[in-house]
């Protein structure tokens, strides 16, 4: 089984709740979650959502949209993945965070693919070395490193952030883009970038699953 794990919370410091700001009408919990449903490999989508009082409201609207999530701790990112984990019982798990309301299914598809075709890989980024625009980010591994993680790591900043420390201590494997285009910014976390992802949903009105190769060709 390969299923994505979205995590997602409403106490960004920067931009707080910006995962119900909404583009055409549609919130980004949304549009991440029906955009990664377009994947032809993944076969369940959840976001990881903390158990406290302070995300009660985002858990009360994925309930809604009838969205499956898991709570976990707030801080301990680490411990909500595996705990997910230790639930569904995944081969494959990809991190995807909910400040990317573009992400593209075919490239997440493409690295999928990449990933299952070579069996040596036990991790998979296209975010270690930028190369695509901020705000695709992809982080494929397999079950066993994320087991592997959660019962050796034991910095904050590793159980906060998933897989620092996977990337220092697994050989991870790099999905690069031919041209460095990490320039671009197309991820959600200030009001500037607010402003720029709403005028790309914008441009494609009356097409709701766009690509990244089409949002380039625009001019962003």
């Amino acid at each position: 089984m390969i299923i994505a794990i979205v995590q997602a919370r409403l106490t960004s410091s920067r931009l707080p709740k910006k995962v119900f700001l909404k583009y055409n009408g549609i919130t980004v919990l949304e549009h991440i979650y029906s955009r990664l449903n377009q994947s032809k490999h993944l076969d369940k989508i959840v976001f990881a959502v903390p158990s406290n009082k302070n995300n009660l409201t985002l858990r009360n609207f994925l309930k809604k949209k009838n969205i499956p999530f898991i709570v976990g701790p707030e801080i301990n990112v680490l411990k909500r993945f595996y705990k997910i984990c230790n639930i569904i019982n995944p081969k494959i798990v990809i991190r995807v965070t909910s400040d990317c309301p573009l992400i593209d299914f075919k490239l997440m598809d493409s690295m999928i693919e990449k990933f299952l075709n070579k069996k040596s890989f036990d991790f998979l980024s296209n975010s270690i070395t930028r190369t695509y625009p901020d705000g695709l980010d992809i982080e494929i591994f397999k079950k066993k490193v994320l087991i592997n993680t959660y019962k050796k790591a034991k910095k904050n900043f590793d159980k906060e952030h998933v897989t620092p420390y996977m990337i220092r201590n697994f050989k991870c494997f790099e999905y690069k883009n031919k041209i460095d285009l990490s320039y671009k910014r197309w991820t959600l976390d200030t009001q500037e970038d607010h402003k720029r992802i709403k005028k790309i949903f914008n441009k494609f009105k009356k097409k709701q699953f766009f690509s990244w190769k089409e949002i380039l060709s625009h001019g962003f």
